[in-house]
């Protein structure tokens, strides 16, 4: 089982985490990690554990229902978004044998193609992912609707508070082969480049202000 698929940075690939158990003798409770490639990895660690891992990996919390994006009475779990162009949707992919091993799996809401009707044991839809992947799911068409409905605003809304904090921000201007750090309210402080890594700039501020 590739146990580092996470740090391998398949998670760009990730369509969705399904909850799965083993086969055969083995009767564990696991995730199977669909990719956009097509390939199906099955990691041995529960659906909550992975989603844990994966969102430490990005330095995000997987607990997230009171950001600046979570809908106040929302009666099912919340979207869970890992950043500005990523959102997990919490979706019922099956009816677990007990109560406590889950049936929630995560679909990452920009992978979703189109979803329509499937009526085949307990399922009601299926959604179409990149690749061409086909995963049933529990709902109904107007549950689903609304869940995927319900990520993309999550998502839309964190873009939003991203913004109001980056216009809070220090900017960096070049003046005359020179630095500057330009505050929001318009101040200006000289500063020293001391290394330049690609696209990135470290500068050591000076004390004294500096007109533009």
């Amino acid at each position: 089982m590739p146990a580092n698929w996470i740090q391998q940075g398949l998670w760009l690939k990730l369509n969705c985490l399904v909850p799965v158990y083993g086969s055969g003798d083995d009767a564990g409770n696991y995730t199977e990690v669909w990719l956009d490639d097509g390939r199906k990895i099955l990691d041995r660690r529960r659906t909550k554990t992975v989603l844990k891992a994966l969102a430490a990996h990005l330095g995000v919390s997987w607990r997230q229902e009171y950001t600046a994006w979570s809908r106040e009475g929302r009666s099912h779990l919340a979207p869970i978004v890992l950043g500005p162009e990523m959102v997990l949707v919490p979706l019922r992919l099956r009816r677990p044998r007990c109560r406590d091993e889950g049936g929630t799996g995560y679909v990452v809401g920009g992978k979703v193609k189109s979803f329509e009707p499937f009526v085949e044991g307990f399922f009601r839809t299926r959604l179409i992912l990149a690749g061409n992947q086909v995963l049933p799911c529990l709902l109904n068409m107007d549950t689903l609707a609304l869940r995927l409905l319900d990520g993309e605003r999550a998502l839309q809304r964190r873009r939003e508070t991203f913004c109001k904090l980056s216009a809070r921000g220090t900017a960096c201007r070049e003046k005359n082969s020179c630095y500057l750090l330009v505050d929001p309210g318009g101040s200006t402080v000289a500063a020293q480049l001391i290394d330049r890594k690609g696209d990135v700039l470290i500068l050591r501020r000076e004390d004294k202000l500096s007109p533009l």
